[in-house]
């Protein structure tokens, strides 16, 4: 990454502070601002210097692997209760429930984070805005802001290797969309799984879909040996917080004010909707514990089980 030379200098001025923001000039002359005093240095330890794999444009219709869905997995309601829409920690801390995330750091809200050592805490002079991780991998998401992320890097566990370096540019803006709402629609990178060297990701903006023609809101599945698309969902599957993988199957939801609410299970092998499951309010969260899926929706809490 290079900078301009007195805006380096500014920074290096603010190293003794919390929470430097510094405005940056990246190497394409784009404005961006810097966060944290271990933005180079974090990127330096970990020795990103592979060219990001920028990603051909998707369909935007979604498209299917070829071959017969494979998943049986279907779902019924349990239960069902009305929530205090605000009390999302209570729900997760009384059912017992986590999310493999890491805190990031956010100046705007005065949140210093909770990232590993080593973390990159930017990247091409855009900042980190989401990190998670599962029992193998760190995935590092990165923008201009919180609702733009650009760039996906994956990790070892001990973030001591750059895996994967991934730029999914051409995923953010659908081909036809209402030029009004054009600063709304860029589609951030949602939520990251890795399964057997298959890279699952979610893909949305958070506006109504008509600004987008409907083309909004996909889990992607990509083959990390060859970075080939193996199937993309159709439109308007996955805008919840997460999705998660279970068994032959992935679940996931989609809804917004004024849509309709479902709860999508989409075949693993082609991507395809074998379940939709209707609910009243749009799907926030959707997380195993045991063989039951605990779902936060806007102002519902549900407990789904596996159908007999």
């Amino acid at each position: 990454m290079h900078f301009q030379k007195a805006l380096i200098l500014g920074f290096s001025l603010l190293m003794g502070t919390s929470f430097a923001q510094v405005r940056a000039v990246t190497e394409k002359g784009d404005n961006v601002i810097l966060f944290d005093d271990g933005t180079w240095r974090s990127a330096d330890q970990l020795n990103i210097n592979q060219t990001p794999h920028l990603f051909d444009m998707p369909t935007f219709k979604g498209v299917a692997a070829p071959g017969t869905e494979l998943s049986r997995l279907r779902f019924s309601i349990e239960s069902s209760k009305q929530n205090d829409i605000t009390d999302d920690e209570v729900w997760f801390s009384n059912n017992d429930l986590s999310l493999p995330v890491h805190t990031v750091p956010n100046s705007f809200r005065g949140i210093k984070g909770e990232v590993p050592d080593g973390t990159p805490l930017s990247f091409r002079g855009e900042m980190l805005i989401r990190a998670s991780y599962s029992d193998e991998h760190q995935y590092f998401v990165y923008g201009k802001n919180f609702s733009e992320g650009r760039y996906l890097i994956i990790t070892d566990k001990l973030v001591e290797k750059a895996l994967h370096v991934l730029d999914f540019k051409n995923y953010m803006l659908s081909p036809e969309y209402l030029e009004e709402d054009r600063m709304f629609i860029d589609q951030s990178i949602g939520w990251v799984e890795v399964e057997n060297n298959i890279l699952y990701i979610s893909h949305g903006h958070r506006t109504y879909a008509k600004s987008s023609k409907g083309m909004n809101a996909y889990i992607t599945a990509i083959d990390l040996n060859t970075y080939n698309v193996l199937w993309r969902s159709k439109p308007l599957q996955c805008n919840t917080h997460n999705f998660i993988l279970y068994d032959d199957a992935i679940v996931t939801g989609y809804g917004f004010t004024a849509e309709k609410d479902y709860l999508y299970v989409l075949d693993k092998q082609t991507g395809n909707s074998v379940q939709q499951i209707l609910v009243k309010s749009g799907p926030d969260y959707v997380i195993r514990k045991e063989d039951k899926l605990f779902v936060r929706t806007y102002n519902m809490d549900y407990v789904l089980r596996p159908s007999e």
